[in-house]
């Protein structure tokens, strides 16, 4: 599961580079919601981290804002204490492209052997480090360097800690299997999986331009008589393709062939995998629809034993009955069929 609050940088204001987008007496309420997820029966939990919003753009690169990194520290304690594994995400190191050159390698690589500094200490059989959510707007191959470096900063640091390396494109499934593994052999590999996209970002305002924020009540999987009809926004746009593409890519046959492609790429290098995100926006999808795609999904990872982590607890993508924090009856449905998949 992952658990977000620590990633939300755009609460902050501009001025102080989004530094104070969080607030402690907030985290730590937030924190007591880690025994609540294992309670739940959940085994590890992903905690995205905007860490990139407390240390300062310019070197040498010192915290701007120490309550912040103290924020990480209470959450990681609170999931350890939980019984939870931890994996600790670096999450949207770069703004977004709000802040130039938030995210270039000598800052992150700075970001890091902070970052690995703090917690080389933690266990390594259950703290996992994330060197960096869902890179964009870079070549793979920088990509792949800046990665380089971030491995041999931590390494240097942590040597038993597993970490987890995704790619370029936003850490997806076909960016990792058009790339090769590292040579560090204690690496998990990941990537996000939210397809169909019509699906699952559904009525989204986040997702840019193309009019997928007004395509609304889309049914899972495709029925025509229920599909919406496409609106002007979407014509002639990317989200247009996606409507045309629809009865295809929510066929759970075809879903499960896009994953095991995944399952392919690790069996080919003997490399681990791990689905660190995945999910559907609860707004405007009905609960029966969200949880015949989890069942899709969720069965998919077991067939293929891809340990996962759905996005997200208690924010927009959660599995709740709405209006309460208990997980809806076909949602757990959908949890289970993973363990009896396998």
């Amino acid at each position: 599961m992952n658990l977000s609050y620590l990633d939300n940088w755009w609460k902050g204001t501009e001025e102080k580079h989004y530094s104070d987008f969080a607030k402690p007496e907030e985290a730590a309420k937030r924190a007591k919601e880690f025994a609540d997820i294992a309670k739940a029966g959940f085994k590890t939990v992903r905690i995205p981290i905007c860490f990139s919003a407390w240390m300062r753009l310019d070197p040498p690169y010192d915290w701007d804002n120490p309550k912040g990194p103290e924020m990480a520290d209470l959450f990681v304690k609170a999931a350890l204490a939980a019984n939870l594994n931890v994996i600790i995400d670096l999450h949207h190191s770069e703004f977004d492209g709000k802040v130039p050159a938030a995210a270039s390698t000598e800052r992150i690589v700075a970001l890091w052997t902070r970052i690995a500094n703090r917690y080389k200490d933690t266990d390594p059989e259950r703290v996992f480090f994330e060197l960096r959510n869902e890179p964009h707007d870079i070549k793979a191959d920088d990509w792949r360097q800046q990665a380089v470096e971030l491995i041999k900063a931590v390494r240097s640091i942590a040597p038993r800690h597993t970490l987890i390396v995704g790619f370029h494109d936003w850490n997806s499934r076909q960016a990792l299997i058009d790339s090769k593994p590292f040579d560090d052999k204690n690496i998990i590999y990941t990537f996000h999986y939210y397809d169909p996209f019509l699906f699952t970002h559904q009525g989204s305002t986040w997702t840019g331009t193309g009019g997928l924020n007004e395509m609304k009540s889309v049914p899972f999987p495709f029925v025509k008589e229920k599909m919406p009809e496409t609106t002007q926004a979407a014509k002639g746009k990317w989200v247009e393709n996606l409507i045309g593409s629809y009865a295809v890519d929510s066929r759970p046959e075809k879903m499960f062939e896009d994953i095991k492609a995944a399952k392919d790429w690790s069996l080919k290098y003997k490399v681990p995998i791990f689905a660190g995100e995945f999910g559907s926006y609860s707004e405007f999808a009905t609960m029966d629809d969200r949880c015949r795609h989890a069942m899709a999904v969720y069965s998919a990872f077991g067939k293929l034993q891809i340990p996962n982590t759905w996005w997200e607890w208690d924010g927009g993508f959660n599995m709740f009955v709405p209006g309460t924090t208990q997980i809806s009856d076909c949602m757990r449905k959908a949890l289970d069929s993973y363990t009896t998949q396998n």
